[in-house]
């Protein structure tokens, strides 16, 4: 870099950037172990200062994915989980870049740092797992500006600095929040003439030195050391110099240079670099005098850095990359300043557009979008829209959405590519698949130099509806429990399990004993479906249950399935054997031979299986007997011959003993008499005996008696029954001189209704006779109703009509007649009825879904048997939605506030409408359709609700919008209601101050004293508040150093003289040029002052001669001329006067004018010698003279 030494003094500025590039060389360090690698994670915080923006730099598909930058705070976050195991997408370590920028409204030297980040995964699956130590490294950038230059001898700008003076603050560009804790130490820089100060890391000059060079670089080092690492940091400055002249004196007849162009259009492109020739522009000098010219931002301050301008050519070029969305349209005013005193100048405008160039990837909203739909969501459904914007116009910004991932499980949805939403191809089933992943991309059009694209995920919940039944392990349980169970502690005997696919609320199974549970001796848990006995059991009354188990979910509507128990009571050892009578007598004759059956002894036991076996068996006695039982039929033999003169009677006692155990057992009393040798037959009289019995007669229930008779002495007759008796269901005993057949066993309509029997009456001689017994089982209500095609499940629009009938219930009995027939009952519910006879459930009121939307009916068949006998089941009622209730929203009116220069499509808020109603009729979109969208300037999503600009906005047009929103369902025929929304639009300041004119033209007066009001200068701001706040400068004109402008605080700026003005000197008109600016934006106005001539001198007049030379016949009677009198001030108006001496009229003299004509009165030739006093006033000031006149013939 040449070095020119000179001396301080300097003259004229200029400024010097400083360009801190990046060019590959080690980061900052940071480590990132795997519990650190999650979402949410900050691993870095980039922070300078305040007032700055920051975004990630060469943003590839995997930093913008996996990484995100605060734009505000610098903190860099982890946004999704990285794979740093993908060597190709993550090489271990990983580099990226943070870019820090100013804030538009935000004035600061630096105006641009780029910070290098490498990250190092301290993860087994990750490869350099050690932190690298010889990783090349990466320079930190930045871009500052503000130095001083002056002018050398030779017309050359150069830029100076003083030994130990402070070029920049190297702490300002350092993300000193994350180094907190760590030290910072400086090397020297590589170039000579600068220095490290040790304390405060500032950058000096070590010599006074200036250079010419435009650009020039310092390289320099730092090391960061911290607790637990240290590494070398590099840094590379770029400076980069323009110069701005100062002025030249001219000559002071001069005119202003003329521009070909009252304003120059053209067209910059964007992101090209630093030095690019925007236009060159001229202006020739009617004087031929040399032009330098000047650039200024004409509206915008912030164009000032952009551009620069060849002092001598007049060439623009730029100083850096243009950014389009920084700034798209640039106003440039060009200067061309002649070399003449005074100084001359000319104007014009350069109105700089920059052409978009794709240098914006598009940007999603989120970087995860979380939805949910209903797995019953008909296909064709929006599940959720996503935006992407990008900061490019045209088709660069243009944008093209599509599912990255479509495959598999993913193909049931598609996107449409133009408005991004996300709508349902097939039918979900969210017990198959409840949860996807989607990942969109955005990709717009660009081709200049390649399209962009940005990707988002989706995770999309599928929404659990009650489309699944639950289902019972088993269709039907078998269960085994003892009649004499301890039932007071409530024993589980058995347990039913249902499931059910659907999830929440929807799976929530709860079981209920809709049948079979007539007596109430069972009870359910209806969370768990244990069974209990609540009540005690009696195998003799009830030998098996058939209960009806519901379980249901808790979805609205509900759904339901059925299972049978059966449930048989296992028989318990509770009953005694019971003989039909107690004493049992009987006769024998005494000529019957060992082993003849003498009499039959009987007994019941109302038990089953081995409780009822009987056993029979003859008590011992005190004296032997000759007879003996039969264990099994009970029939006493004799076991010996019999002999009445011995023994005519005998007395013993037999036991029936049941096979139970333990087991149980009664006696009865047998009394035998042994009689004289039989001759005769017994004889039945009738022949025929017919009667009738209950079917719920119990056992020992008599039923007819028959009577045989013997002509023997003192015949003992035996009966029995010997034909007919099925399944043992009778029994007959001799007692009182007949045979009473009795109920043995329980008898059953259904089975038998009719038993013909033989009844054999045998004497002791074994003569016999037989009858026959015709006996009717009659009817009884020993059957409960039972409903058929259990369980009942119905369903009824919520509209139907009055008496709309919903189901029909039945039930059967299996018995007969009155004991058969079954009414109907309907516990109270007052929106249903129920025919009594026929079982049709019908509405008896209107119905409300929204209110009710399932009712469970608890319906009662009854049989009309005396006592009557019943069966309960619940029936489900299901009503079903129709669209009878709007969309309702949460709030009848929205208000928001949002900034005039947000992009199109930005969000500004969020309306939400709810609808009673279910399915279709409950979907709500939103639309303006009908409404009020401000003239286009807003839209709404259809299915969020989001409400988002649809134009660009200008608050100095309309400040307010009132929309109308309607929220409308999706039912056969639409509802719809509507809300009103109030959008305040908020100012930013994008309107420059305005002038009511291009040159504002002043009046002063000479000689007012310096510090005089000229006047005031007012601009106005279509913005507001303090957008609209107008500061106010002189900025240049030949006449700048005359005037003083006072900025009055939401006022006129007042302009107030500095010099003395004399209206008599030859400058009349001063030139000023008059700024008034809202910051960043300005606008500059030319100011004529012009100088007031006030009458501050007198009439000028000396003495005079008027000499007439009459000739004869030619008497002038025009004005001969004027009295010579002048006033230095051009607005005096003379009037005149003679004093003295033409009493005689020879002068006739206008007194307005001056001028004076003969008198007639001269026309003679008598010569005239006289003297007059002649007076000149100004209206302020009087001037006398003297007048001689002379009048000669000729």
């Amino acid at each position: 870099m040449p070095v020119i030494p000179e001396p301080r003094p300097r003259v004229g500025y200029a400024t010097v950037v400083f360009l801190i590039l990046a060019f590959p060389a080690v980061a900052f360090h940071v480590r990132l172990f795997p519990h650190e690698n999650k979402p949410g994670r900050m691993i870095f915080n980039c922070s300078v200062s305040v007032g700055r923006r920051y975004f990630l730099e060469h943003s590839s598909f995997s930093t913008s994915l996996y990484f995100q930058v605060e734009p505000r705070s610098g903190e860099l976050y982890i946004q999704k989980t990285v794979p740093c195991h993908k060597k190709k997408k993550f090489p271990n370590p990983f580099l990226l870049f943070v870019g820090v920028q100013l804030w538009p409204s935000v004035s600061s030297s630096v105006k641009y740092i780029s910070i290098p980040i490498l990250l190092n995964f301290r993860d087994l699956k990750c490869r350099n797992n050690i932190f690298p130590r010889e990783v090349q490294n990466e320079f930190l950038e930045a871009v500052v500006d503000g130095v001083m230059d002056k002018k050398s001898a030779n017309g050359s700008f150069l830029t100076c600095w003083e030994k130990s003076q402070e070029i920049l603050s190297l702490s300002h560009i350092l993300p000193l929040t994350q180094l907190k804790g760590c030290d910072i130490v400086w090397n020297s820089p590589t170039q000579d003439g600068y220095s490290i100060e040790v304390n405060g890391g500032q950058l000096v000059a070590n010599k006074n030195f200036c250079t010419a060079t435009l650009m020039w670089t310092v390289v320099l080092n730092f090391h960061v050391v911290c607790s637990d690492d240290s590494y070398l940091q590099p840094m590379r400055i770029h400076f980069h110099r323009t110069s701005q002249r100062g002025r030249l004196r001219r000559s002071t007849s001069n005119q202003p240079p003329l521009f070909g162009k009252p304003m120059y259009q053209v067209t910059v492109p964007e992101e090209v670099e630093g030095g690019y020739s925007v236009v060159n522009v001229t202006a020739t000098d009617p004087d031929g005098d040399r032009v330098s010219y000047t650039l200024h931002a004409a509206l915008d301050s912030r164009s000032q850095r952009l551009f620069e301008i060849d002092s001598s050519s007049g060439q623009v070029k730029t100083t850096t990359h243009l950014d389009r969305e920084f700034m798209n349209i640039h106003y440039l005013r060009i200067t061309a300043i002649d070399d003449r005193w005074p100084l001359s100048t000319g104007t014009t405008t350069i109105q700089v557009s920059v052409s978009d160039r794709n240098d914006h990837t598009p940007v999603f909203e989120q970087p995860t979008y979380v939805a949910s739909v209903r797995e019953l969501s008909p296909i064709g459904s929006t599940v959720i829209t996503v935006r992407a914007t990008d900061q490019d116009i045209g088709e660069n910004a243009q944008l093209e959405y599509s599912i990255l991932n479509p495959t598999g499980d993913n193909d049931v949805f598609h996107i449409d590519a133009n408005t991004g939403i996300v709508t349902l191809g097939t039918k979900l089933d969210r017990e198959t698949t409840a949860y996807y992943s989607l990942l969109v991309q955005a990709t717009d059009r660009g081709r200049d130099p390649e399209q962009r694209s940005a990707v988002a995920a989706i995770e999309i919940s599928v929404l659990d509806d009650n489309d699944n039944s639950p289902q019972f392990t088993g269709r039907t349980y078998l269960i085994h429990v003892p009649e004499d169970i301890e039932w007071e502690s409530r024993p589980v005997i058995a347990v039913v399990k249902a499931e059910d696919k659907d999830r929440g609320v929807n799976a929530a199974i709860r079981y209920a004993i809709i049948g079979g549970n007539t007596q109430g001796h069972f009870s359910i848990d209806s969370q768990s479906g244990e069974i209990s006995v609540v009540s005690a059991l009696d195998y003799e009354t009830v030998r098996s249950y058939r209960l009806i188990i519901r379980a249901q979910d808790g979805g609205q509507p509900s759904r339901s399935n059925t299972s049978s128990v059966i449930l048989q009571v296992l028989d318990a050892n509770d009953n005694d054997p019971k003989f039909y009578t107690s004493v049992i007598q009987d006769s024998v004759s005494e000529g019957v031979p060992v082993g003849h059956s003498v009499l039959r002894v009987q007994a019941y036991d109302a038990d089953d299986g081995p409780n009822s076996e009987i056993i029979y068996s003859i008590l011992p006695t005190e004296q032997s007997i000759p007879f003996e039982v039969d264990s099994m039929s009970g029939w006493i033999l004799t076991t010996d011959e019999l002999d009445r003169e011995k023994n005519s009677f005998y007395d013993f006692e037999v036991m029936a003993k049941d096979r139970g155990s333990p087991s149980r057992s009664s006696t009865a009393s047998v009394i035998i008499r042994v009689q004289d040798i039989n001759d005769n037959d017994p004889i039945f009289d009738p022949k025929n005996y017919g009667a009738s019995v209950s079917e719920i007669d119990p056992p020992g229930t008599p039923v007819v008696g028959v009577t045989a008779t013997d002509k023997d002495e003192e015949p003992r007759l035996i009966y029995h029954i010997s034909e007919g008796n099925h399944r043992g269901r009778f029994n007959i005993i001799h007692q009182n001189r007949e045979g009473l057949i009795s109920v043995a066993q329980p008898l059953d309509y259904k089975i038998d209704k009719k038993f013909i029997l033989t009844v054999t009456a045998t004497d002791a001689g074994g003569r016999y006779d037989t009858a026959t017994v015709h006996i009717n089982v009659t009817d009884a209500n020993t059957h409960r109703p039972v409903f058929e095609r259990v369980p009942y499940i119905a369903s009824v629009p919520e509209d139907a009509a009055i008496g709309t009938t919903v189901l029909v219930v039945e039930a059967s009995d299996g018995d007969v007649g009155e004991n058969a027939r079954i009414s109907y009952f309907i516990e109270d519910n007052p929106e249903f009825t129920i025919d009594s006879t026929t079982g049709a459930i019908s509405t008896s009121q209107p119905l409300d879904r929204e209110l009710n939307a399932a009712f469970v009916l608890v319906i009662t068949a009854q049989d009309h048997g005396n006592p009557s006998l019943s069966d309960t089941i619940n029936v489900e009622v299901e009503v079903l939605d129709v669209n009878d209730n709007p969309p309702n929203f949460v709030l009848p009116s929205y208000s928001a506030s949002i900034r005039e220069d947000v992009v199109v499509g930005s969000s500004v808020l969020q309306v939400s409408a709810s609808d009673k109603d279910i399915g279709l009729s409950g979907q709500v979109r939103y639309t303006f359709s009908g409404g009020d969208d401000g003239d286009g300037a807003f839209i709404v999503e259809p299915t969020s609700g989001i409400i988002r600009t649809n134009q660009l906005l200008d608050r100095e047009s309309v400040s307010l919008y009132r929309l109308t929103v309607h929220a409308v369902d999706r039912g056969a025929s639409p509802l719809s209601s509507a809300a009103s929304i109030t959008v305040y639009i908020e100012d930013v300041n994008d309107n420059p101050p305005r002038f009511d004119t291009d040159i504002v033209k002043m009046f002063v007066s000479e000689n007012s004293p310096i510090g005089s009001l000229v006047g005031e200068i007012m601009a106005t701001d279509p913005d507001e508040g303090s957008n609209a706040d107008i500061f106010y400068s002189i900025v240049g004109g030949p006449d700048a150093d005359k005037f003083n402008l006072i900025s009055r605080n939401g006022g006129p700026a007042e302009l107030y003289t500095k010099t003395y003005l004399d209206y008599e000197t030859s400058k009349k008109k001063y030139a000023i040029a008059v700024r008034a600016a809202s910051p960043p934006l300005r606008n500059d106005v030319e100011v004529n002052i012009w100088v007031i001539d006030v009458n501050d001198n007198a009439p000028r007049l000396r003495d005079f001669v008027i000499i007439f030379n009459q000739h004869k016949n030619h008497f002038p009677y025009n004005p001969i001329g004027k009295i010579p009198a002048s006033d230095a001030d051009v607005t005096d108006r003379l009037r005149y006067k003679f004093l003295s001496g033409n009493n005689a009229n020879l002068l006739m003299l206008n007194e307005t004018t001056g001028e004076l004509s003969l008198s007639p009165h001269l026309d003679t030739n008598v010569p005239l010698h006289a003297v007059m006093e002649v007076s000149v006033f100004d209206n302020l000031n009087n001037t006398e003279i003297r007048n001689t006149s002379e009048s000669r013939e000729i």
